[in-house]
């Protein structure tokens, strides 16, 4: 009997020795794999608002719990934006893309928009029948979408490197996207929704361990926002220069002190940018189509004097320069530019050629995919330059400068130049043409000594009442969007043909729809660059208005929309923006201080 009791006691140490052996060496769980756990629950709550509390309210038509079960499951959303905008770019366009139609010129396929932003557009409408339907089918999209992420996310497996990039591209979103109203114009709920995607940020963190100085700071941020929930009263510049960016150093610094690496990323961005507004902070390279269009020292130098040189034309009478003045920020201070072969006036404004390496389109309706096409587009151009590349490529082999140039340059043995070599040479000066060297520039970096009151205030307006920074998307004030910088959009605004507001009519020009005739291109131009804006006018693709201050009376009234212009494909939205004079003053002073020095 004492020998059973013995051998029982025995054989329970035994097993409870080895419970304890299979518990204490069960894997802990890295800190990648604690944000992939956080972010399952974080949609599985997502998903729970969207089927049982939005899906509810809509089957009910209860108006007030539709509208608060929408905003909750952006706010969830939001949280994980993140995750969601790295991991599954394709998905989250369908989950939070832009409320327009997405054409695939080479398929010749047309995508209707669908997601949260779609959704706001029909809750925020007046309800009846048909849209409270068409908002029932969105849901149940939104419900396979959300499925779809959960799916896919089985299979990966995340890297600290790629959690580290995704939260250091959230803050960027935030600042150029998340305060300015981009994807929730009617609602207006941009700052608690950038609040509960610094919330999301600082889940994150918490997994590394981050000290309580960066928490803090998250926090502090998050408050100011919820604090803030009218949209207008922002301070964004002070926002973004005294929390954001505090907030993008902290990431990095734990970054560094965890010993993690950078990641090649998706942006445009260099890999180690703790800041959009910082100088080198964009690699060029990552403009172009591979390694063979990298950028050197020697193609910039060929391409400055092939720029200037009038052996590219065949009359030997006008070289790019002779548009594109540098004066001028590469612009030339026309109404439309001057024609050869008896065209008095070309059909568009010169734009500047500053920042036109930074986009991923061309030409006023983005015929042209990289600069290296445009500069042949423009040098075949009956009208613009009357050459060919092939001709002025034998003229610069007979040259006595250009063969050598071009060698060294290409190290090319053969001493052969083609035309391909001429059009690269152009595009990478052109490409070079990017100094962010303005007073904003140098406020962002750090001096606060170059921004007075007005201009700070004209930046906050720009952001946010004047809705300016939805569409010129910062730190680039461009159409090409943060924080990946993989498309270039344009925009339908009902510009005039005269700077009138009576009987205003668009023109004959159709923009895009001259290429490719969808219905949505009509009158769609390329959203340009505002950086050095103020030299020059005179503005729009057909040079239409000669003072900033007509365009911001444009854009005050609701664009074409406001002056009579009735296009049912404006995408500008037609609401007056109710600015002051002084408001529209604050906003030009801003705008002036994107003028490079």
């Amino acid at each position: 009997m004492i020998r059973n009791s013995k051998f029982t006691i025995f054989s329970i140490l035994i097993s409870i020795t080895t419970l304890l052996s299979i518990f204490c060496t069960v894997k802990k769980k890295t800190p990648a794999e604690e944000v992939k756990i956080s972010f399952d629950s974080q949609l599985l709550k997502l998903q729970s608002i969207v089927d049982q509390e939005l899906l509810t309210a809509i089957n009910k038509a209860d108006e007030k719990a539709i509208k608060a079960s929408f905003l909750q499951s952006r706010a969830q959303y939001k949280k994980i934006e993140y995750y969601i905008e790295y991991f599954f770019p394709s998905t989250s366009a369908l989950i939070n893309g832009a409320p327009i139609d997405e054409i695939e010129l080479g398929e010749n396929l047309i995508e209707e928009p669908t997601g949260f932003q779609v959704m706001e557009e029909l809750i925020y409408d007046t309800p009846t029948p048909e849209n409270r339907d068409e908002l029932l089918n969105e849901v149940t999209k939104m419900q396979t979408n959300l499925k779809r992420v959960t799916r896919f996310n089985e299979q990966y497996e995340i890297t600290d490197a790629q959690i580290f990039d995704a939260i250091r591209l959230e803050v960027f979103r935030i600042t150029s996207l998340g305060i300015t109203g981009f994807d929730t114009p009617t609602a207006l709920q941009s700052l608690p929704e950038a609040a509960a995607a610094l919330t999301g940020v600082k889940d994150v963190l918490k997994n590394y361990k981050a000290n309580n100085e960066l928490l803090a700071s998250i926090e502090t941020a998050i408050s100011l926002l919820n604090n803030h929930r009218d949209f207008n009263s922002l301070n964004r510049i002070d926002f973004i220069t005294d929390h954001l960016q505090t907030i993008s150093n902290g990431i990095d610094k734990l970054r560094k002190k965890l010993n993690i690496k950078t990641t090649s990323s998706g942006s445009a961005l260099n890999d180690d940018a703790v800041s959009m507004f910082q100088k080198n902070a964009f690699n060029m390279n990552k403009f172009v189509g591979n390694y063979t269009e990298y950028l050197s020292d020697e193609k910039i130098a060929l391409g400055k004097s092939l720029f200037n040189s009038t052996l590219l034309s065949n009359g030997g009478n006008r070289s790019c320069s002779s548009c594109h003045h540098k004066g001028r920020a590469f612009a030339d201070g026309l109404k439309t530019a001057e024609g050869l072969n008896g065209t008095k006036f070309l059909l568009r404004n010169t734009p500047t050629l500053t920042y036109a390496g930074l986009q991923r389109g061309f030409f006023y309706d983005l015929k042209a995919g990289t600069l290296e096409d445009q500069a042949l587009d423009v040098v075949h151009h009956k009208n613009e330059m009357d050459g060919s590349l092939t001709e002025a490529a034998k003229r610069l082999n007979n040259d006595k400068a250009f063969p050598s140039a071009f060698k060294n340059t290409f190290k090319d043995s053969t001493v052969n130049i083609t035309p391909w070599k001429i059009q690269h040479a152009l595009a990478s000066y052109i490409r070079s043409l990017a100094p962010f060297s303005s007073k904003f520039d140098r406020y962002m970096q750090g001096d606060k000594t170059q921004l007075n009151p007005e201009e700070k205030a004209g930046f906050n307006l720009f952001m946010g009442k004047g809705k300016c920074g939805s569409c010129h998307f910062a730190p680039l004030f461009n159409g090409t969007q943060s924080p990946l910088f993989t498309k270039s959009e344009a925009e339908v605004l009902g510009v005039p043909t005269h700077a009138d507001t009576v009987n205003a009519k668009p023109g004959s020009d159709l923009g895009r729809f001259m290429l490719n005739p969808y219905p949505q291109y009509k009158y769609a131009f390329k959203t340009t660059t505002l950086r050095n804006v103020a030299k020059t006018a005179p503005y729009m693709h057909n040079g239409v208005y000669k003072t900033l201050e007509e365009v911001l009376d444009f854009y005050n009234r609701g664009g074409g929309a406001g002056i009579g212009i009735i296009l049912d494909n404006q995408t500008l939205s037609s609401d007056p923006l109710k600015l002051s004079k002084k408001e529209m003053q604050d906003i030009i002073a801003f705008l002036k201080t994107l003028d490079d020095q």
